[in-house]
């Protein structure tokens, strides 16, 4: 069980804090089941309220700072996705994100990066969605390593930026 003031990764709502733990929080709720009150990181005004009990929902703890810290020396071996089709791209992308994962987050923002770098060879460009998927993988790794590293997001961008280039 999670306790006030931790951090979590929730699947519908990204990079959480437990505010608090109540039962029954708003009227409506049945009276006799404990609610986790979550707040996220990056919408101050976004409040969800978990039943503590819930089998059916993804949360899961943040990493350590050891983990973050084996996580940002792992990147460099990170393996890009290398598929033929953009459908199957899409596919990985989408397998990769439900995970809920940094290392597979590390994998899409690594693949998005190769694949923009490739495009601007060709002139081509890469397409709004692997984009999108690439922002949400950085979105939620950089929070999330932020947190555990006690560094800003910027300073975790600055930080990782050399290693995220890096090709395994």
């Amino acid at each position: 069980m999670f306790q006030p003031n931790d951090y979590v990764f929730y699947e519908s709502g990204g990079i959480c804090k437990i505010a608090d733990i109540q039962t029954s929080p708003l009227s409506g709720m049945p009276p006799d089941r404990k609610y986790y009150i979550l707040t996220s990181v990056h919408d101050k005004n976004g409040v969800m309220y978990i039943p503590v009990d819930s089998e059916n929902i993804f949360l899961r703890p943040l990493l350590s700072r050891t983990e973050a810290e084996a996580l940002v020396e792992q990147i460099p071996s990170v393996v890009v996705f290398e598929e033929p089709t953009a459908k199957l791209l899409r596919t990985r992308y989408l397998e990769a994100m439900r995970t809920h994962l940094p290392v597979e987050w590390v994998r899409v923002i690594k693949t998005v990066f190769a694949r923009t770098k490739n495009c601007v060879n060709r002139n081509q460009r890469v397409s709004d969605s692997e984009r999108a998927f690439a922002e949400s993988a950085k979105r939620y790794l950089y929070a999330e390593l932020s947190l555990a590293l006690e560094l800003s997001e910027g300073e975790i961008e600055q930080h990782l930026a050399p290693r995220l280039q890096k090709m395994a």
